[in-house]
């Protein structure tokens, strides 16, 4: 199942070393979880505030 909507960042978890696991709340499809990979990198780091707007590509083997 892919899709793509926007949201709003509402939480944020470390996992592994190098990714997150966030919670969004989209217009479309309300609040979902998924994984970021690479999400505590320094080139998106800033990008990952509490709060902000994002475009969401949601991919998994549904």
């Amino acid at each position: 199942m892919n899709w793509s909507d926007e949201g709003f960042l509402i939480s944020k978890n470390r996992y592994n070393e190098n990714s997150l696991i966030a919670e969004l709340f989209t217009k479309d499809k309300g609040k979902i979880s998924g994984i970021i990979f690479g999400g505590t990198s320094k080139k998106i780091k800033n990008y990952l505030q509490l709060g902000n707007k994002l475009h969401v590509n949601y991919n998994s083997k549904k």
